[in-house]
């Protein structure tokens, strides 16, 4: 009974612990409105983490997430647009920090290259079921 208890209190303050840092998030980012504010936590979940590769910068904590999340924050206030952030951003970083990036020949291969790999593979089975067959 003791044990289930502790269980529960221990989940109890983990959350609690958690509901007070989210809120941290939103103190050190005060936005003068709605809308600036809205787009600041908008371009967080379309920006990618140079340092986590796998993560956006709303969900890494690494510290050059956090310098880019302090800039994208200059930048907002500022009154940039989100295609004028992203501009910056890509202009510094590269096509790497976006999740969609433009279609362009030095992209061809991510962007088609999924779709050219299945052609590939359903051809093969194509052919491999042909030759079974006979």
């Amino acid at each position: 009974m003791t044990k289930s208890l502790n269980i529960f209190l221990l989940i109890i303050s983990l959350s609690l612990h958690g509901n007070s840092y989210s809120q941290a998030d939103f103190d050190l980012y005060p936005f003068d409105t709605q809308e600036k504010e809205d787009l600041f936590y908008s371009l967080l979940n379309e920006l990618r983490c140079p340092k986590c590769q796998s993560s956006n910068l709303a969900g890494s904590n690494s510290p050059i997430s956090n310098d880019l999340k302090r800039e994208v924050f200059k930048l907002v206030q500022s009154g940039k647009t989100a295609e004028e952030v992203k501009t910056y951003l890509v202009q510094r970083y590269g096509n790497f920090i976006i999740y969609n990036p433009p279609i362009e020949p030095r992209t061809y291969v991510l962007w088609f290259g999924p779709f050219l790999l299945f052609c590939i593979a359903l051809s093969a089975v194509f052919l491999l079921r042909r030759n079974l067959s006979k």
